[in-house]
Parts: C-alpha cells; structure tokens; sequence
C-alpha cells in the first residue's frame, strides 16, 4: 500500500512539474509572439519599440467613412525605398477614403481587401510575422478597434536591368541574365518551362539577414530524395546572415573541405532550365544574380551553353581542348622542372644547349625561378580582376609582356621558364569555371615535383583521382559518368552528339523520367 502511494504521490509531482512547464511555455511563446492590440496607438508603440524610430520607418494616418456618419482610424506601416509610393497612395489609400463605406469592416476586414488593387492581401494577427514582412517590402495596414492587420504587396525596389551575364557570354543563345531580385529570376524560369510540375519553395536562412533561398525543380522529372536531401540541409542551417550564394553553397555541400567544387553555378536563365529538366534541383538567392544547383560533376567545368547552339562536330573538338588545357595548366611546370633536374633524357637533343644557354646567366635555382614566374603571374591576374575594368584589361594584357621581357633581358629569369609559364596560364583562361582550382593544383604538383621529380609528380596525380573519385555531389558520385562507368553519358561527356542521338537524360542525374525525346521527324536517308 505504502509503495502504491508512493508511486501515485511521484506521479502526481510529474504531472503538477509538467503542467508547470507547459505553462511557461506558453507564457513565453506570448511573449515571443505578441499579437496586435485593438487599439491603435498601442500598436503604433509596439511597432516602434521594434523597429525603432528611423526616418526609413513611415506610419502614415488617414480615417475611413461609414455610411451612419463614424470614421475609423487608419495607418499604413512602411519602409521607405522599397515599397512602391504611387501604388501605396493610388492603390491602397485613394481607394480607402475615396468612397463611404455601407457598413463597419468585419473582423476580417474583407471590405476594405475589396477596395485595393494590389496583386497580393493577406490578413496577420502576430505582431513579429507582421514586422517581418514589412521588411520585406510589403506595407502594414491597422485599423484601429480590430487585431487583424493586412499585409498588401506593393515592393518598388530599384531593380537592375536584365542583360547577358559578362561570365558566360554566348554568340547563339539568349542574352539574358539573373539579377538580384528572386520574383524576376522566378519569372524568367517560368517563361521557358510553362508547366505545372514546376515547383518553387522558399526557406528563409539567417536570423537577422532573414534572406530568403528559393529550390527550384520540376516536380515529375527531379527526385524525391534529391529534394528532400536539399530541403533538410537549407533548415538546418542556423546563422546570423547570409552574404550571398556563396556562403549557401559552401554550406550545404558534402565535402566542405575539399578544394573541387561540387555545386554549380550560373547566371544564365536557360542554362538553369536546361538543368531543371535533366532532373536537377537549382537554389536562388535573395539578392545574388548567381543561381546554385546539384548535383554537379567534374566533367561539366568542361561543358558550355555555346555547346549546344553550334553544331555537335566543333563542340566535341572544343571539349577535347579544354580537357587537353586542364591537363596542361597543372602539369606543365611540373614536368618541365622534372625533365631538367631529374630526368633529362625527356628533353630532345636538339633543345638541350639553348635551355642550358638561357639558364647560364640566371642566379636562382630552378625551383625558385619557376614558383617566383607562377607568384608573379598570379599577382598581375589578381590585379587585373580586382582593378577598374578600363585599367583591369590593359593590366592583364601589358603587364605579363613587360614582366616577361624585362625579366629576361635583366636575367633575372631564361625564356624557357617565361615560355612555360605563360602557356600554363593561358591554358587556365580556356577553363574559367576551374581555373581557381587549378591554380592551386598547379602550385601543389609543382611542390611535388621539385622535391621528388618525375615519381612525386605521378603519385601526387594518382592521389589527386583517388581523392575525386571518393567525392559526392548530393550524394551522387563527383566523378560520374566516368567513375560509376555509364557509357550512356558519355553522349554528352567528353564529346557532344548530335541532339537526334541524345534521346534519354543523363543516367548519372537521379530522376523519374528518363526518355526526354518521343519522337523525331523522319529526314535525309530515313525518308
């Protein structure tokens, strides 16, 4: 009996603690989530303890008429620069006191939603959900003897015009680009995929920067898992803010550590399309013209928009240049300084006594004038980015012939080594998407080469496969369709096919949907 009270005693006590919690749980979510007041001047406090009392705020005052003769107290909250003025005052407060009422609004305020010619109404009742959308470019209206409040859409934002993005410009293609605002980047997607399937659903990352990251895919072609892969690691994120697409892809990658991208990116509208309907998921960002997607894989740093505008014969031979460039940007100075220090029978006869001849009258050892010509290349590159675009290209272009001259004619440096260096950096300019990859690549197997000659170049590029055939992308092997083997793809790989031969999507893209053409018109022989 004594253990029986006992028990029932203890339960008691959980039930009175968990009661207690419950309570103050609730206690702080009213806190946390204060709901409007019926009176409006205690609103119009509340706002301003929020966001303060800046000359951006504006709280605009007017009364409405009821047919029985009362007047109603209004006010319309909003940031200034980024709501529309004249939409605000003809569309929202012309119609409002323009005309009487029949009758007091209902709890609802439906009466006066029908008066406004926005696009967009929605009704609130919690203080904070209300502020947040303020913020973002919608406007407040309060009436006063009611708590619900409505939230009208009028943003009227500077926006910058669409124009072909500098990056990826293409010579038969469409000249447009993303810009910063998401609601027009949704817009050109929508223009080239009219079909329900296509989904867009926003997250908002950031505690303070609240910025608003939008997945983009089309509902029977992407896979479930894909998505949700997506989805899960976007809400998972909890930071202060977000700067750009920049932090979100190194954010939600596999492998945050490793020097390949394994998220894509572009700024082109049609390229994201295309992508979409490979089965692929692409990320907007608020406030960024770059658009992310995954997953994504080695071979397309070689791959161009221009690629499928001009006829598949060139395209091929202009991958194969670029895989060929890849190739010789990092390996180049590395199997030079291995042929003249560690093996030199690589070296033909005939080439041997002019190398010597140049190197005669130049104080460094290989090594060092070779790391000394790949540090100063990269300054002048650095430069010419991060200068005015005018001053930009001449840098790029003058300062690597000065440099290079002047350093020989000094003899500070041989020919050769200006002669190899630079055919190492032209090479990178044929793989932009890459190019800050194999900078480093460049410099690491060099490293390698220096100290250990033919043998540390060979095994660093065996450990370099091995560490890109181990890297994901959403899951989805980096290194396909070459490691998983899917002959399939390689239609579209290191050569391109004729468009009639490309009939299913990629088997490396996970998807729902595999044949992409139905059928074709019957042309030439086939008739």
């Amino acid at each position: 009996m004594k253990r029986t009270s006992n028990y029932k005693n203890l339960l008691k006590k959980m039930k009175g603690i968990n009661q207690k919690q419950q309570s103050a749980e609730n206690i702080t979510s009213n806190l946390t989530e204060p709901s409007f007041s019926t009176v409006l001047t205690e609103n119009e406090r509340t706002i301003k303890s929020i966001l303060g009392s800046g000359q951006d705020v504006m709280m605009s005052k007017f009364k409405i008429k009821i047919k029985n003769g009362d007047m109603i107290d209004v006010m319309l909250v909003a940031i200034d620069g980024i709501v529309d003025e004249n939409a605000k005052r003809n569309n929202v407060i012309k119609p409002l006191i323009s005309q009487i009422f029949e009758e007091k609004p209902n709890d609802k305020l439906e009466q006066l939603q029908m008066r406004l010619s926005t696009k967009k109404t929605i009704g609130v009742k919690n203080v904070i959900k209300a502020i947040d959308h303020v913020l973002k470019a919608n406007v407040l209206l309060l009436v006063n003897g009611y708590k619900t409040g409505l939230l009208i859409s009028i943003e009227g934002f500077e926006r910058r015009a669409i124009e072909e993005p500098d990056t990826e410009r293409v010579v038969r293609g469409a000249k447009e680009g993303f810009v910063e605002s998401t609601g027009v980047n949704l817009s050109l997607l929508r223009r080239r995929i009219s079909h329900p399937s296509l989904r867009f659903e926003t997250i908002e990352v950031g505690e303070y920067s609240k910025t608003g990251v939008t997945v983009c895919y089309i509902k029977d072609i992407a896979k479930d898992e894909l998505i949700e892969r997506i989805k899960t690691r976007l809400n998972q994120i909890k930071i202060d803010d977000i700067h750009g697409s920049g932090d979100i892809e190194q954010l939600i990658e596999d492998h945050p550590y490793t020097i390949f991208p394994t998220v894509g990116y572009t700024e082109r509208p049609d390229k994201a399309a295309a992508l979409m309907m490979e089965g692929r998921i692409v990320i907007l960002v608020d406030g960024n013209p770059i658009s992310l997607f995954a997953p994504f894989f080695f071979a397309e740093n070689f791959k161009s928009t221009e690629d499928y505008g001009a006829r598949p014969y060139y395209s091929s031979f202009i991958r194969f240049i670029r895989f060929f460039s890849f190739i010789v940007t990092i390996t180049l100075p590395s199997l030079y300084i291995s042929a003249l220090n560690f093996n030199k029978a690589l070296i033909p006869s005939d080439m041997i006594v002019p190398i010597i001849q140049a190197r005669e009258t130049v104080p460094f050892p290989l090594a060092m004038e070779v790391i000394l010509m790949i540090l100063m290349f990269e300054i002048v590159r650095e430069a010419g980015v991060r200068l005015p675009q005018q001053f930009g290209t001449a840098i790029s272009i003058v300062g690597p012939l000065i440099l290079g001259d002047v350093s020989v004619s000094a003899g500070l440096v041989g020919a050769p080594t200006v002669v190899i260096v630079s055919l190492s950096f032209i090479a990178a300019f044929v793989i932009t998407p890459i190019a800050e990859t194999a900078a480093l690549l460049r410099i690491g197997l060099f490293i390698a080469s220096s100290l250990f000659g033919t043998y540390g170049l060979f095994v660093s590029l065996l450990g370099l496969i091995i560490h890109m055939v181990s890297l994901t992308s959403l899951g989805i092997p980096y290194m396909s369709p070459f490691a998983p083997f899917y002959f399939r793809d390689w239609k579209d790989s290191i050569v391109r096919f004729p468009t009639r031969l490309l009939k299913y999507r990629p088997k490396s893209v996970p998807h729902k949907r595999s044949r992409r053409i139905m059928s074709l018109p019957k042309t030439g022989d086939e008739q």
